[in-house]
């Protein structure tokens, strides 16, 4: 697997534990957009024109690619993760989605928290990551 697509993997797995407030964000934006200044000093204003930003922010929400992006980058790791077992899950969750990284894979096997050896401990993690990869749709392209 070339290292830019294990690198964009990574990157991903770094935000998944802040992917609802990411999304909870782009849906504030959508809700409450800012409003333009208006400039049409003395101009008229339509007399029975009403807003219907209710329906048309329902419709950007459900549309938008950076949400639906998203809720498609949750939903692939969270099915990578329910096929792995117990020794794969703690090394990704110590290596991406600590906040502050306390270990790092030959870590986890000296303090017992992995009972895998070294090898098979990035075995693991790169299947999982090629796994991931998959899911997203990041493809090798072989020559």
């Amino acid at each position: 697997m070339k290292r830019s697509t294990i690198r964009k993997v990574e990157d991903i797995l770094h935000d998944y534990p802040k992917i609802d407030k990411y999304i909870e964000e782009r849906e504030q934006e959508l809700r409450y957009p800012t409003a333009p200044r208006d400039d049409n000093v003395g101009g008229g204003k339509a007399q029975y024109k009403y807003p219907e930003t209710t329906l048309n922010t329902i419709i950007t929400i459900d549309d938008d690619r950076r949400i639906n992006a998203l809720k498609h980058q949750r939903e692939v790791i969270d099915d990578c993760l329910d096929g792995v077992g117990r020794d794969t899950e703690v090394i990704i969750k110590a290596l991406y989605f600590k906040k502050h990284q306390r270990y790092t894979i030959d870590g986890l096997i000296t303090n017992h928290l992995v009972n895998v050896s070294r090898t098979k401990a990035f075995q693991l993690r790169n299947d999982f990551v090629a796994e991931c990869a998959k899911g997203l749709g990041l493809y090798e392209i072989a020559y």
